[in-house]
């Protein structure tokens, strides 16, 4: 590891996210063509090197101040030429930051806080424009004819002491106003006593701009869009094949909807909408369009060793704009921090309080760090194939939360699952025990940090175990903490529907799929008994029939469409079709038999209903258990 004194510059790529989103193979020509025919070259003429470089952005070591300054120059001079005869919406443009200071070489990359300050000078940087340190300044300024603006001393985020930093005014550049800098509050309420427009310091900046697309007509959406703010959170790419950073990625935007969904003033589509939409060139107003909101949050992630950047940008659908954007440079352990900064500028533009719960950092409260809150959405992908297969997999990514993180609830609140699961999936040795032994998890969980899910959890154990009152005791208090969670609202509503609340179970497990049009998995079986006894016959034979058509990760859930199906068919009296539907489960499932299609009814509160769908199931012809 080497210490030494040198010019860092670095550069970035405005907007580069939105204009790959726009038209990626154009973004990315226009990109190399940058490199190979101007930055390359450049480089040569004033002996730049070039030390670290990730996605859109440049990272460049000067010998020399005055070299750094006239590559800067020369860069944003060609580049507007070069922009000359291209629509502006599609213009790449570039920001620049330079400082002079002590830096940490280590092999050909740069790290420390000479680093960091271009890097923060470069964020705060005008379209097109460069920002120096005052270390520049006084090495270029006897030896360069510069028009500075000086804009003063201005606070950086984890730098210790403000940096005075100058613009670098080119002929026909407007001169930036000294940006308004503050050091972000933690939790709600400081967060929306945040009145400031921009919050410079953390590396974010508004970008009101005309429309860059044609605002959505409401009417036209495939869902009615809901009275109260309404967003969709699409998943945060990985700029590279890095797998570490696709996961980051998914944990971000699932920990991002985990803590929108804390207010009760949002409708926020759930994790399953929002990872539908994973690998999809899509634009936010189709997005919009689709999922029937107004705003549409994007982003990305690149991930270099225990660094990433995190990009984010909100859209209203309505309007037909991008409203601002953030970028920000961490280490992978404060990414907590990205996403609790999201979060609070989307509670300040939707004009939303979180009053449930005391801090917007829910999550990181929760998981500790984010590497394990990362564990959290690998071990659910296994969970959820309900199989053993999964089971397993998930005991094993878990588990390993619970060794390394001891101090966070989410370690003993997952594997409360497991038990419960067992006996889901029929590998259970003692129900009764299994049950017992995931609600003392989920209270354990609890006892660490209160929040929705793990009442869901104990609401379906209690009604496991026959304990109705105590069921929708624990599911009503799930939907109070968390009353815009999709999960909550889906599990809770089973819950409430098992305990023998049906209008108000399925109320809400309808609410659970309007916020996650591209349900869980899971979600269909729950619903099917719901309509049917709700009379909701043509919405069961819909849902059913999707789920047949597809290829589902979730053992069960083709047997549970066919046996909603035949039911459904009997109870409109069409007991031809439902005895059809029964052969085409009988070639997939020879031997299954009446118990096989009511078994969960045993885990209900007993009703009427109960024995009319076994009377449907006997219309159609299903064996019984005697048979």
């Amino acid at each position: 590891m080497e210490r030494r004194l040198t010019t860092i510059l670095a550069a970035d790529i405005v907007g580069f996210s939105r204009l790959v989103g726009r038209d990626e193979e154009k973004t990315l020509r226009q990109r190399r063509a940058h490199l190979t025919g101007i930055i390359q070259p450049l480089l040569e003429t004033h002996s730049g090197r070039v030390a670290n470089t990730a996605g859109d952005s440049l990272l460049v070591e000067f010998a020399s101040t005055v070299a750094a300054l006239r590559f800067a120059l020369a860069l944003q001079t060609q580049v507007e030429a070069a922009n000359a005869t291209i629509p502006e919406p599609e213009q790449m443009l570039y920001r620049i930051g330079i400082n002079l200071g002590d830096v940490v070489a280590e092999g050909e990359d740069l790290l420390g806080d000479g680093v960091n300050i271009a890097a923060r000078l470069e964020a705060l940087a005008p379209t097109g424009g460069i920002l120096i340190s005052r270390s520049v300044r006084d090495q270029a300024r006897d030896r360069m004819a510069l028009d500075l603006n000086d804009l003063g001393e201005i606070t950086v985020k984890n730098i210790a002491r403000p940096v005075h930093t100058f613009q670098v005014v080119r002929t026909g550049e407007a001169r930036m106003s000294p940006p308004r800098t503050q050091k972000r509050a933690r939790g709600p309420r400081a967060a929306l006593a945040m009145a400031a427009a921009v919050v410079i310091g953390a590396g974010v900046w508004w970008q009101i701009s005309t429309p860059d697309f044609a605002p959505v007509d409401p009417a036209a959406m495939s869902l009615k869009l809901p009275e109260r703010p309404s967003i969709a959170v699409l998943p945060f790419t990985s700029v590279t094949e890095d797998s570490t950073a696709a996961s980051i990625g998914n944990a971000l935007t699932e920990n991002i909807i985990s803590t929108l969904s804390l207010s009760p003033d949002m409708v926020v589509m759930g994790r399953a909408t929002s990872l539908a939409y994973k690998d999809r060139q899509i634009s936010p107003r189709d997005v919009a369009q689709e999922l029937g909101v107004r705003y549409v949050l994007s982003g990305s992630v690149l991930k270099s060793g225990e660094k990433a950047r995190v990009t984010a940008e909100l859209s209203d659908a309505l309007r037909g704009e991008q409203l601002w954007s953030i970028r920000e440079d961490v280490e992978i352990d404060d990414l907590f921090d990205v996403q609790d900064h999201i979060a609070e500028k989307l509670f300040l533009e939707l004009q939303v309080a979180l009053t449930v719960g005391e801090s917007v950092r829910t999550i990181a409260a929760l998981s500790g760090d984010f590497e394990t809150s990362v564990r959290v959405v690998q071990g659910r992908d296994a969970f959820q194939r309900f199989n053993p297969e999964g089971h397993n997999e998930a005991i094993r990514i878990w588990s390993q939360i619970l060794t390394d993180n001891p101090d966070s609830p989410m370690g003993p609140y997952l594997l409360a699952w497991i038990p419960w699961q067992r006996v889901i999936i029929g590998t259970s040795d003692n129900i009764v025990a299994d049950l017992q032994k995931t609600r003392d998890m989920a209270q354990q969980a609890l006892a660490m940090q209160e929040w929705g899910d793990p009442y869901t959890l104990i609401a379906l154990v209690e009604n496991g175990l026959g304990n109705f009152d105590a069921a929708k005791a624990a599911a009503d208090r799930a939907l109070e903490l968390s009353p815009g969670g999709g999960d909550v609202n889906a599990i809770g509503g089973l819950a409430l529907y098992s305990a023998g609340e049906a209008k108000r179970g399925l109320q809400h497990m309808l609410m659970g799929m309007r916020l996650e049009p591209d349900y869980p998995e899971w979600l269909p079986g729950a619903l099917y008994p719901a309509l049917l006894e709700d009379g909701q016959y043509d919405e069961v034979i819909s849902l059913a029939r999707a789920v047949l058509s597809r290829d589902m990760r979730d053992a069960r859930a083709h047997f549970q469409a066919h046996g909603a199906l035949i039911a459904a068919l009997v109870f409109k009296g069409e007991v031809q079709a439902a005895q059809s539907a029964l052969r085409a489960l009988q070639d997939q499932n020879p031997d299954v038999t009446i118990n096989d299609l009511t078994i969960g009814r045993t885990r209900e509160r007993p009703r009427a209903f109960h024995q009319d769908l076994v009377n449907a199931y006997i219309a159609a012809g299903v064996p019984s258990a005697a048979d």
